[in-house]
């Protein structure tokens, strides 16, 4: 049984990127092509959603998006309960974000440069309930919000982009109704609290770095954050 624990948002397109644990072992595969909303919305596709597919793995993929693959004969189910989620995600889940990529992601160092190897591409990482918060960032008439934690390492990471679409999409509702305050006392209230830390496609910053950015894939907080 596959569950579904990423949907993640893309800035410029209506993609969607999803990323599922294989109940029995926690492997992570992310199904390529990439769906978009219009297909999201018509399953109700969410986070714990329960798949059923052949898995085909590719041949040689690019480093260090290893997870992807390709669906076939896909089902997609009912969802889990939040205690079943859950469990999953601490299954998977591991302290820091230096041990999900080899030491490579570190608070001063954001990007993986093209060319270094790394064994994930997404990794699930336990946080310090009472460090999670957002931020707002006015860019001309954009706005931004980004993502503050603590992992289990000790280690901080600030500004982190919010790639979750479920979350983004929860966070924006509070920032556009002046509730930033609310927000906060929700993530504040968590007892237990995982990031879906993923590196993204190859990007170049407007710096000129190239390479593969960190981002908050998931962002899950227990109990009370469940979008069953």
């Amino acid at each position: 049984m596959l569950v579904l624990t990423d949907l993640t948002r893309f800035n410029d397109s209506d993609n969607v990127c999803m990323a599922l644990l294989d109940e029995d072992d926690c492997t992570c595969y992310r199904p390529l092509p990439y769906e978009n909303m219009d297909f999201v919305e018509f399953r109700n596709i969410r986070p714990g959603i329960i798949v059923s597919a052949d898995v085909i793995p590719h041949d040689n993929p690019d480093c260090p998006h290893l997870e992807d693959c390709t669906f076939e004969n896909d089902v997609w189910l009912d969802c889990v309960d939040e205690q079943t989620f859950k469990d999953l995600l601490e299954r998977s889940a591991i302290d820091s974000i230096k041990e999900a990529f080899g030491g490579m992601i570190t608070p001063k160092n954001r990007c993986l440069p093209v060319g270094d190897v790394c064994d994930h591409s997404i990794r699930t990482i336990r946080i310090n309930p009472k460090s999670v918060s957002v931020s707002v960032i006015n860019s001309g008439e954009d706005v931004k919000l980004r993502l503050c934690f603590t992992d289990k390492g000790g280690n901080t990471f600030r500004h982190t982009p919010i790639a979750d679409l479920c979350f983004h999409r929860m966070a924006m509702e509070y920032v556009q109704q002046d509730r930033l305050d609310e927000l906060e006392a929700l993530l504040a209230g968590g007892e237990e609290v995982y990031i879906r830390a993923g590196l993204s496609r190859l990007y170049k910053s407007k710096n000129g770095k190239q390479g593969f950015w960190m981002q908050a894939n998931g962002v899950y907080i227990f109990p009370g954050y469940y979008p069953e």
